[in-house]
């Protein structure tokens, strides 16, 4: 009786600790949409966790605007804008206040280090020099879709994000 009930014991303490560990949160990515960023930068953004899945239409040879979206447990955390075109998108803040494409919300232009760049609460835009395939321009739109539009608490998480993920995907992209 008492071995039938270690055995019952033990199956249970195993039991529990694999339901945890189906339930804990994903490792978060070290690359997302071909480009690498630090989990720390990432993170404010994809919190809280649990199962990422990205899915990416971008082909960094054919330099075609095309969409790429992690999500979390099944809801948009993500959504990635990558476009590719010859000149100036044209004014980045009034695109963001009016476009149902960037749409941010509150957006204030900010200096990121490129041509332009906005920020709103709930993501950024920004526009470079980048010549490829499709053009001589390259603009990213980032959209965070668990921010709260009306709070401001994000801003500086999603600016973070920003500098650094143009940055590094400018360098994937061999602007020449």
């Amino acid at each position: 009786m008492r071995r039938a009930l270690t055995a019952v014991t033990a199956g249970a303490a195993l039991l529990l600790s694999l339901a945890a560990c189906d339930t804990a949160d994903e490792a978060l990515p070290e690359t997302i949409c071909g480009t690498p960023v630090s989990p720390d930068l990432s993170g404010p953004l994809l919190r809280p966790g649990g199962k990422i899945v990205e899915g990416s239409r971008v082909d960094r040879q054919e330099a075609r605007t095309a969409p790429c979206v992690l999500s979390v447990d099944g809801e948009r955390a993500l959504g990635f804008r990558f476009a590719f075109h010859n000149g100036s998108p044209g004014d980045l803040l009034a695109l963001s206040r009016e476009s149902t494409v960037i749409g941010l919300t509150e957006p204030a232009r900010v200096d990121l280090g490129f041509e332009d760049s906005v920020l709103g609460n709930d993501g950024a835009t920004a526009t470079a020099l980048c010549k490829t395939a499709g053009g001589d321009h390259f603009t990213l739109t980032v959209q965070a879709k668990r921010a709260y539009k009306k709070n401001r608490d994000l801003r500086p998480a999603v600016e973070a994000f920003m500098r650094t993920y143009m940055t590094e995907t400018l360098k994937t992209l061999n602007c020449g």
